[in-house]
């Protein structure tokens, strides 16, 4: 049985600008005290000017990226003085930076008790909760923050790409749109709305985004990546191929543009660029399973399956519930007339795509599993 069914899987990119700053103390130098201040005073003098000196010590820290040494700073001077919000503030990004993301919410929850409109405060305990996965949380400390700062820049860029995230490309438009009265030549935010209005369908409206982002700066790689891509679909190859040439030249390190330029080349029939493309790739991200399934199609067209399932095999390694590869494998298993295996192949391509809730595709690998067993 002959297979011709191919399941490709193509990417975009967006960014996100994330602000995390350090707060630093003003000047360490306390005023010399006057005759006759109290015992009690002086104890409280001392202990402020120690706390400010840590505060210093933990920032220097910091910056040398011994994150673990300026949490000891920061802490021992909130023991000093329990009410230090910028020692606070400055412990949770050093926690941040450690991956503790839940000790980091506590100093930001801390600091925002301490001063309710510290508008930094909401920004950084967002990004904290977003990436702990809790979105709706984020996304109540990214309304707070602007309510307290409407011209936030940051809370606007990151809250439009949380709302892109939750399925709400409207609210992330104009989230994108005020950054953009905000500052007119924020890249970011072109680029950004650039990719929602490709969602929304809108594609020369993207395309005219991108081209501001490239106006903006003229090498931003990521626009010109993205560019390409609403190019393709608008039928423009020669476009789409010289935006993708553009990337490279500006930042051969991007795996991406590779592979988006791998998909093009591979779409138009260039099978052989499109490896080479993949090969790149692959180069620089030898774990991307998806690039992996794609070379694995690309090899297929040339006749190569055994290539092409040795390719497969690496992307069901390096990403178990990829469904396409599953598929993709049974496909050339049974050109090979292999049976027991495609049937193998497309039985776990239709439980994974029920799974994620791809009804009709797991439909598809269920009817071939079933004509493979016969």
């Amino acid at each position: 049985m002959n297979i011709s069914i191919d399941k490709t899987i193509t990417l975009l990119t967006a960014i996100s600008s994330c602000l995390i700053v350090l707060e630093s103390t003003g000047n360490a130098q306390a005023e010399q005290l006057k005759i006759g201040v109290s015992q009690n005073r002086l104890i409280v003098q001392s202990n402020w000017r120690q706390a400010e000196q840590l505060l210093t010590s933990g920032n220097r820290r910091f910056r040398s990226r011994d994150y673990a040494g300026a949490i000891a700073d920061f802490s021992a001077a909130i023991r000093l003085n329990p009410r230090f919000e910028k020692a606070f503030y400055n412990r949770g990004i050093a926690y941040d930076r450690l991956g503790n993301r839940l000790s980091s919410i506590a100093d930001y929850t801390q600091v925002i008790n301490l001063n309710p409109r510290n508008v930094n405060g909401y920004f950084n305990r967002a990004i904290a909760k977003e990436r702990m996965g809790d979105k709706q949380g984020a996304l109540t400390d990214f309304d707070r923050a602007i309510e307290i700062d409407p011209k936030y820049l940051d809370a606007y860029l990151n809250r439009g790409n949380l709302l892109a995230e939750l399925g709400n490309l409207k609210g992330a438009d104009a989230d994108f749109s005020q950054a953009i009265k905000i500052r007119p030549n924020e890249a970011d935010a072109y680029l950004n709305r650039g990719w929602i209005r490709y969602r929304l369908t809108d594609k020369k409206a993207a395309i005219a985004d991108y081209d501001q982002a490239i106006k903006v700066n003229p090498k931003y790689y990521l626009a010109y990546n993205n560019r390409a891509w609403t190019k393709l679909d608008l039928g423009d190859i020669k476009g789409a191929m010289a935006d993708y040439n553009r990337a490279i030249e500006i930042n051969p390190k991007y795996y991406l543009t590779y592979y988006n330029r791998a998909n093009a080349r591979r779409g138009f029939g260039d099978y052989a660029g499109a490896i080479a493309d993949y090969d790149l790739a692959l180069q620089l991200k030898p774990n991307y399973a998806v690039a992996y399934n794609n070379r694995g199609l690309a090899k297929r067209r040339l006749k190569d399956l055994t290539g092409a399932i040795a390719d497969y095999d690496l992307a069901i390694r390096f990403a178990p519930d990829l469904a396409e590869a599953y598929y993709n494998r049974g496909s050339a298993r049974g050109n090979l007339n292999n049976r027991s295996g495609a049937t193998s192949d497309f039985q776990t391509a239709a439980k994974l795509y029920q799974q994620q809730g791809s009804k009709q595709e797991a439909a598809k690998a269920l009817r071939l599993a079933q004509q493979f067993k016969r």
